[in-house]
């Protein structure tokens, strides 16, 4: 019942979408497209040069320190996953030989009766 009402939902915002879509008019979008290539090409020019606009200045500043702390995360995470897989394999390594030198300290002395009580 419940995935019938979801699609239902979105069946009709999907109809309501395209019904507001054949319904703009048509010198619209003349009006439209003028004003959609100088808004394009203002944001061609915006990465080129910089802007003197301190909001954009900011968002800018603050784009770039993301990218840079993501960057340093990224390097810290890959230093902490080579020393992690670098103490695991020397873990299992000091595992084997302990292994091996009990195993040959067992084989190496007789084997005794443990429980005494019999």
């Amino acid at each position: 019942m419940k995935t019938r009402h979801i699609l239902i939902s979105s069946l009709f915002m999907a109809l309501a979408g395209s019904a507001m879509a054949q319904n703009a008019p048509t010198s619209g979008n003349a009006m439209g497209a003028a004003p959609a290539a100088p808004m394009s090409a203002a944001s061609g020019t915006a990465s080129a040069v910089p802007s003197n606009d301190p909001f954009v200045q900011k968002r800018q500043a603050d784009a770039d320190a993301k990218a840079q702390y993501k960057a340093q995360k990224k390097a810290a995470k890959e230093e902490y996953k080579a020393d992690k897989k670098a103490a695991k394999a020397q873990l299992k390594q000091e595992k084997r030989e302990s292994t091996a030198q009990r195993n040959e300290a067992l084989a190496a002395s007789p084997a005794t009766r443990t429980d005494k009580t019999h």
